[in-house]
Parts: C-alpha cells; sequence; structure tokens
C-alpha cells in the first residue's frame, strides 16, 4: 500500500495513545504495562506509533517535508508491530504498515535510510548479506560429519545471521534434524539475504528484487519446503513474499518442526536440563508472523473521519503466531521449569533489535533489551530463551554489558542439550 492508500486511516487515528501501552485487561503491573519500546526510551508522542501516523499524514497532505530531525525520529522505531496489535484492540487502523510506508516515501525521495543501513543494504547488494561477510563462507560452520541429502526438496535457510554471527544456532539445528533423519539439504554459497533488514528500512524496490530472485532461486533448485530458525527469516519467507511474489513452497520454524518430530517420537528428549527458563517471543515469530489475509473493499465514512470496512476486513491481530510450539518443546524437556513473564504472546516486548535499530542507533537497541531482561528476571528464572538469532544477539550483547549472570539459550541448544548431542 501506498500513504495515499492509507490516507484515510491516517485520517482516523484520534490520537489517544493506546498505542503506548497494553491493553487495561492485559495490565498486570505498572512496571511491564507499556508496550512501545521508542516511547519507552524518548517519551514525546512523535516517537509512538501514533505519533508516525500523524507524521506521515501530514506529510502526504504536504503541511510538512522531510528533515534530518524527522528521519531520526521515524527510524528510532523497531517495527515490532506492538503499536498495531494494540491499536486493533480498539480500532481497526494500521500504524505499523503506515510507518513502513513513511520510511518507503523517504527512500523514495531519496533521503532514507539512514547511514547505517545504506551500507548493510550495498553489503546485502555485493555479498548477499548484510555483514558483508564472503558469501563462499556462509556455511563455514558445517561440520564433515553433518549429513545432508542433495536429493532433498527440502532445505534449511539458515539466514545471515545464524549463518555468520549466531553459529551456535545453526549447528545446533543441524544435528538436530540430523538425529531425527529429518532429510534436508542447504544451498550453502546460493542461500542470499531474504531481504528483511532491505525491506525493514523501506528500500521496498529492492527488497522485491531480492524476494522475486530468491523465489526463483528456490523453484530452479526444486525447493518444496524451508526450514528456518530465524524468526525474521520465518516472517519474511512465509508473511511478506506471499504479498508480492508468487510462491509455492511451505514454511516452518525449527520450534514447529521440532514439536512435530517429538510428538512423532523420531527426537528423543532424554537428558534432563535442570533450568527455570522464560521464553521471550520474537516480533516477527509472534504478532507479525500472522499472515494477511486477501480484502478487497472500501472505506466507508459512516460518520466525519469515522470509516467502516466494506465489505468487512478480516483483521490481522496478532494471535495467530507461532506460540505454542516453542513452549511446548519446553516444557518436555527434562528438567525445564518454563515461568512465564507478564508481556507475552502478541503482547510481548521487542529485543529491540529490529529494522535497523541494532545498526543505527545500538544505544537504543540495548537499552530496549535492557528492560526485557528486567523482566525475565523479575519471574526468578536464571535463564532467557528464544527462537531468534537477532534476539539473541541484542539480549547477549545486554546480558555481557552488564555483567548479569542471567544465561541466553535459543531454544535449539537446550533441544540438542536433551538428545545428548554437542556442537
Amino acid at each position: 500500500m501506498t500513504l495515499s492508500e492509507l490516507e484515510k486511516m491516517m485520517d482516523s487515528c484520534v490520537r489517544c495513545s493506546k498505542c503506548k501501552f497494553l491493553p487495561g485487561i492485559m495490565v498486570k503491573s505498572k512496571e511491564f504495562s507499556s508496550i512501545c519500546p521508542s516511547i519507552d526510551r524518548y517519551n514525546f508522542h512523535a516517537y509512538s506509533g501514533g505519533g508516525k501516523v500523524i507524521m506521515a499524514n501530514a506529510l502526504h497532505k504536504g503541511r510538512i517535508e522531510f528533515t534530518e530531525e524527522m528521519l531520526d525520529v521515524l527510524y528510532r522505531c523497531t517495527n515490532c508491530g506492538a503499536c498495531e496489535v494494540v491499536c486493533k484492540f480498539f480500532f481497526e487502523l494500521e500504524p505499523n504498515e503506515i510507518i513502513h510506508e513513511l520510511r518507503v516515501a523517504a527512500v523514495e525521495a531519496g533521503v532514507g535510510p539512514m547511514s547505517n543501513h545504506k551500507k548493510f543494504i550495498e553489503q546485502v547488494d555485493s555479498v548477499h548479506n548484510p555483514y558483508g561477510e564472503p558469501t563462499d563462507k556462509r556455511t563455514s560452520w558445517l561440520t564433515d560429519d553433518i549429513e545432508l541429502d542433495e536429493r532433498s526438496d527440502t532445505i534449511f535457510f539458515a539466514g545471515c545471521t545464524a549463518s555468520y554471527r549466531r553459529e551456535e544456532i545453526a549447528k545446533a539445528t543441524v544435528r538436530i534434524l540430523n538425529a531425527a533423519k529429518e532429510g534436508f539439504k542447504m544451498l550453502g554459497p546460493d542461500e542470499y539475504c531474504c531481504g528483511s533488514p532491505v525491506y525493514r528500512v523501506g528500500d521496498k524496490k529492492r527488497a522485491l528484487k531480492i524476494m522475486q530472485d530468491n523465489v526463483e532461486r528456490f523453484k530452479a533448485q526444486g525447493i518444496k519446503r524451508i526450514i528456518t530458525s530465524c524468526a525474521g527469516c520465518y516472517n519474511m519467507l512465509k508473511v511478506e513474499y506471499p504479498r508480492f511474489v508468487e510462491t509455492d513452497f511451505e514454511v516452518i520454524h525449527t520450534s514447529q518442526l521440532m514439536e512435530s518430530l517429538i510428538s512423532e517420537g523420531r527426537l528423543k528428549l532424554t537428558n534432563e536440563v535442570p533450568l527455570k527458563v522464560t521464553y521471550h517471543d520474537p516480533c516477527h515469530l509472534g504478532r507479525m508472523a500472522e499472515p494477511y489475509e486477501p480484502w478487497e473493499g472500501e472505506l466507508v465514512e459512516v460518520i466525519t473521519l469515522v470509516y467502516m470496512h466494506d465489505p468487512p476486513k478480516p483483521i490481522r491481530r496478532g494471535a495467530n503466531g507461532v506460540y505454542d510450539a516453542p513452549r511446548n518443546v519446553l516444557k518436555l524437556i527434562p528438567g525445564i521449569e518454563l515461568v512465564e513473564m507478564e508481556r507475552i504472546r502478541e503482547y510481548a516486548y521487542c529485543c529491540g533489535a529490529g529494522a535497523g535499530v541494532k545498526s543505527q542507533y545500538p544505544d537504543f537497541a540495548l537499552s530496549t533489551s535492557g528492560k526485557r531482561i528486567e523482566e525475565a528476571e523479575s519471574t526468578g528464572a536464571t535463564a532467557l530463551v528464544s527462537t531468534c538469532p537477532f534476539c539473541s544477539t541484542n539480549f547477549k550483547d545486554k546480558l555481557k554489558e552488564l555483567d548479569d549472570p542471567m544465561e541466553f539459550y535459543d531454544l535449539t541448544e537446550l533441544v540438542l542439550k536433551s538428545i545428548g548431542g554437542s556442537e
């Protein structure tokens, strides 16, 4: 969509500030009642979902132009989607979509994205990953004892972060797949970035080219199923790709696959892992993983600046993300005690790393992860578990900065411990 297509929706924002907090019925304490990392950090309305909606509407109507200050506010946002889930608890607006289209408008105007974003986009262009690492080193973490099935129509799409920065997650995943005798192959140097970092900062045209190229590459390889351990890759391949390009492959996250393998008896969790853990829902595996349902219709003004969808539009509330699979797997690991944080599932608080924030505003990213770690520690857990290599990096960075004794694990690492495997 474009800002023009979203104009009626932008006009409907009543500046109620609901986008900053959990719905009242979901609040368990004042300490953990907020939902917007940008507001928690900067505390000015412009940084909220609603504030950016107003900004986008003013730009669209020609009342303001892009400035350095405006861009700085626009990109200090993790695009986590929490504002949209909360808004839809009361209304039917899509502030996260509007924020994204405002970024698209900034790129098309030649003023966005920010400097570090441009750097990683250039690296995605040149070596197909945002870290600037050599393409031929993408699977250098693979060891000789890992069995690949080159005839398989299933691939493990490790993603850029697990391949180059969080190798422990990629290693644990392939060992689990081998233990369950789940056949798969890898694309090696032909595995390119899914396009998520490029898409999130607003370079939509380039991201669409990446999507199309990847789909053609999958088709040429005869790929029918894609396994990913990365929440960002999952969201792109499962949710965003079908919005823009024709896909004919299944996408499954490792948490979902492990749950199936355990229930089928192909994966035996035998070793005890004595830990009290709490689980962090990644934004892109949780609320952002709910697919978009096609809708064609119009917004009809019923009273001044109040619109209704005709016909009714399916509301994407974030409740249909991947929430149960990782929790079910954790509960099946002997010795694990799972305790929940206050903000979970579609109302989970962001880790702070997404949508270009980690690269451009590392202080903001770390302050946000610090707030989530405080919430994790309030449960009495000694370990924080998640299912996203990007969340992993941000949490580990903050834990190291704090010299905090809390441990962090990706779910695959705990499963590997329980089946008796090691890296």
